[in-house]
């Protein structure tokens, strides 16, 4: 057993930091919360019922990233992109694609090369570009600045600060910071709680 009488709840504009130590199973948790991974006791609720009970809009409004970047490495980053939004249900032409991977700092001419060819800061872009045009209400993210330069830590924090804007919702895990309220930060004005995990 990992812990015991843990409760989280997220709501509208917030982030949720969860932090431990290694191997104190934050990303189990958030597996947990993305409906992946099912809890020895305890159980996950959306809109006040049991997730399973509504999975259709569940899977909608939740867009997981894990700690693992899951691009072909065959496929170029539009071929790749365009993939990971087909697994949300989204059918998106490749100019749609391509914007996304723009904005997200990549070089125009690097969009196309296989994904084995680019940086492993590269391949994180590519994946968080995804957080830009799915439709999901809560982001629930593994280290999602593992790999990222000043300038793709930026635009994290600056799309971040969008979601909330929007009334979306973050959970997150980042052995990065102990907080994202950091001085300078877009996110300043956005209430954040942290869940510490501790052994049992």
């Amino acid at each position: 057993m990992l812990w015991k009488d843990l409760s989280l709840e997220t709501a509208p504009g917030t982030i949720t930091f969860i932090r431990g130590a290694n191997g104190q199973g934050k990303s189990s948790l958030l597996r947990i919360l993305a409906g992946i991974s099912t809890p020895y006791e305890g159980q996950v609720r959306w809109q006040g019922a049991l997730f399973k009970k509504n999975l259709d809009d569940f899977h909608r409004s939740i867009s997981y990233f894990g700690h693992t970047i899951p691009l072909k490495g065959d496929l170029s980053a539009i071929n790749n992109l365009s993939y990971l939004m087909q697994i949300h249900g989204l059918s998106l032409n490749n100019d749609v694609i391509e914007k996304a991977l723009l904005n997200w700092g990549l070089p125009a001419r690097t969009i196309h090369l296989p994904a084995k060819l680019l940086s492993q800061g590269q391949k994180q872009r590519v994946c968080l570009a995804q957080l830009n045009l799915s439709q999901s209400l809560v982001w629930i993210l593994d280290e999602p600045f593992n790999g990222l330069d000043l300038s793709g830590s930026g635009l994290l924090l600056t799309a971040f600060a969008k979601h909330l804007s929007q009334q979306g919702s973050i959970v997150l895990t980042s052995h990065l910071h102990t907080s994202l309220r950091i001085p300078n930060s877009p996110l300043q004005n956005f209430a954040e709680s942290i869940i510490e995990l501790q052994g049992v």
